[in-house]
């Protein structure tokens, strides 16, 4: 398996219920070539890795593409220096606690939001240098704090690149990596 494969399942967990173009938009974040990712996303589909379900055309992962990408990403991670990734995740939680705990207060500033992302930094520092394919984020959090001062719903709208939906990616890629789920988490 490629790394470009390795990417759309990724793409499709992170985006995971999603169609095929919002999956794109993602793997192209991740470092995909545009060019190549319906090509690989039908290749993903026919090795049974990817389900397609419903009139929208939804992917997720079966348990056969769970599998492997858990098992490319651990390889990846390993050489990348688990130990440091293992450390920006635990450094994530508490301030993922606090975030989750500020977008459910009605009107929360977005100065506070700012904080919380700019403390984040540190953490996307740390894994851009082992990984990459997280340098998306600063940019994507940048833009999206820079639209919700201006429209609130750029705070948490699950149909938009919101600040809450960019952490809950944010959130899931460090699991993935680690070849975790949300069922583990202390």
């Amino acid at each position: 398996m490629t790394h470009a494969d390795v990417l759309v399942l990724l793409a499709v967990r992170l985006r995971s219920r999603a169609p095929a173009p919002l999956i794109g938009v993602t793997d192209a974040l991740l470092g995909g070539s545009p060019t190549t990712f319906e090509d690989r996303l039908a290749a993903a589909e026919a090795l049974d890795q990817v389900r397609v379900r419903g009139e929208e055309q939804h992917r997720s992962l079966t348990g056969a593409g769970e599998a492997e990408l858990v098992a490319h990403l651990a390889l990846e991670t390993d050489a990348a220096g688990r130990a440091d990734v293992v450390t920006s995740y635990e450094a994530f939680l508490p301030m993922n606690r606090a975030f989750l705990a500020a977008v459910q207060m009605p009107d929360v500033p977005v100065e506070a939001l700012a904080e919380m992302i700019d403390d984040l930094h540190r953490i996307l520092d740390a894994l851009e240098a082992a990984l990459p394919r997280f340098r998306s984020y600063r940019a994507r959090f940048t833009t999206a704090l820079d639209l919700a001062l201006m429209d609130a719903e750029w705070i948490t709208s699950p149909t938009r690149d919101s600040i809450h939906t960019i952490w809950f990616e944010l959130h899931e890629h460090l699991l993935a990596t680690l070849g975790r789920d949300r069922t583990t988490e202390p």
